[in-house]
């Protein structure tokens, strides 16, 4: 009876909610794991997730540091349907960012643009994420100075 109470809990595990989906994407995001980061985002993500892959590679030691320790704190969510929305509080930088997500294949992913990672960012005319195949990101207009991409 205990091994099948036991078989009956394993396979019963339920999928991630938002606010776990988001903590282990800003984990790994924390680590540079951006495979592991993959794991979490849409597949519409994954371009954007490579992007800030380079600007991670640019980062000096000590912020690199200072990121990796960073305290996270999930400070609220909301769940609506197949999207959700799951605000987190950095220690590191003492601010909150909120995370988009969405439901593919029945389980949570995060929702990334490139306004996501650089606010200030505007896409040039035309430019589409999607249609970018991997290794297409090298044009220099795409760069932007690390203060922006800091956090």
């Amino acid at each position: 009876m205990c091994v099948s109470g036991l078989f009956f809990t394993i396979s019963c595990k339920k999928r991630p909610e938002p606010q776990e989906v988001a903590l282990e994407f800003m984990h790994a995001i924390q680590e540079s794991n951006f495979e592991r980061a993959k794991e979490f985002a849409t597949k519409e993500s994954q371009q954007v997730i490579l992007l800030y892959s380079i600007f991670d590679g640019k980062r000096n030691e000590n912020e690199r540091e200072k990121i990796k320790n960073a305290q996270l704190k999930v400070v609220d969510h909301m769940e609506e349907g197949d999207k959700a929305s799951v605000t987190i509080l950095n220690s590191s930088a003492s601010q909150q960012e909120t995370l988009q997500l969405v439901k593919e294949s029945g389980h949570w992913k995060i929702s990334l643009t490139l306004e996501s990672i650089l606010p200030t960012y505007v896409a040039p005319p035309g430019m589409d994420m999607k249609s970018m195949a991997p290794g297409t990101l090298q044009d220099s207009s795409l760069m932007v100075p690390d203060s922006a991409v800091t956090r």
